[in-house]
């Protein structure tokens, strides 16, 4: 049996709010992984669960994801998760509580792009990178909310009146409206305004919210990583690259 937030928290670390569908959930005797990467292949990233749902192991294509979301969301509580294996593979997931039964088909392997986040080459030196703190994501997260039809935000190094800082602009001149806000960061080599998805970046805040530590390191070359480690010894690992300009 498996509580059911466990598993719904699984997947918003890896659906995003809707952008990522199709991934592969690798069940071994005693962990499920899941790596993972959106269309335009500005976000990347992997998921470490210590536990295997129930679940034999082999390789679960999971082809539409919103709706086995849509199916989790009549369940309450505890579940059972049984798979049927045909030919060594998983064919069928079976979910159940005390009230449904849901039979979820799965997608051969193939019909699934491999993501391999170890092939990511990130920058030798990290230019800057902080702890990340429930006060800010919260400031993040209404920021973006306030500008919600705004696709970006940028991050820049600056002097601040105790050291040195980060400044996050969600929206740009260019579009009107802007809010901004710093927080202290450790920088190693200070650089200028680099855009990047503020939706993805706030879905990736909110999946994570219940994070025991999580640390963001920002790299001048336009790249972000964000560590976040669970007191059930989860982890979740993303990379984001750069957007094009920041109109």
């Amino acid at each position: 049996m498996v509580n059911k937030k466990v598993i719904s928290d699984i997947i918003s670390q890896y659906s995003l709010g809707g952008e990522i569908e199709k991934v592969k959930w690798q069940i071994t005797d005693d962990e499920l992984y899941i790596s993972f990467k959106n269309g335009s292949k500005t976000i990347a990233g992997e998921i470490n669960h210590p536990g295997n749902l129930g679940l034999k192991k082999g390789t679960y294509g999971i082809y539409d994801t919103s709706k086995l979301i849509k199916c989790l969301n009549i369940l309450d509580g505890e579940l059972l998760m049984e798979a049927k294996i045909v030919n060594d593979t998983p064919s069928i997931l079976n979910i159940a509580d005390t009230n449904y039964e849901i039979r979820f088909n799965l997608a051969s392997a193939g019909a699934i792009e491999d993501t391999d986040v170890s092939k990511i080459k990130t920058p030798e030196k990290e230019s800057a990178s902080f702890e990340i703190t429930d006060e800010f994501i919260t400031r993040f997260v209404k920021s973006k909310n306030a500008l919600n039809d705004i696709e970006k935000f940028t991050i820049e190094t600056r002097d601040g009146f105790s050291g040195d800082e980060l400044v996050f602009t969600i929206g740009t001149e260019l579009r009107g409206s802007t809010i901004e806000f710093t927080t202290d960061a450790t920088v190693t080599k200070h650089f200028k305004s680099i855009p990047f998805s503020a939706e993805s970046f706030k879905e990736i805040l909110k999946a994570n919210r219940s994070y025991e530590s999580g640390k963001l390191t920002v790299y001048s070359e336009g790249f972000i990583i964000l560590d976040f480690k669970f007191e059930d010894e989860t982890s979740t690992k993303y990379f984001i690259i750069r957007l094009q300009d920041a109109s």
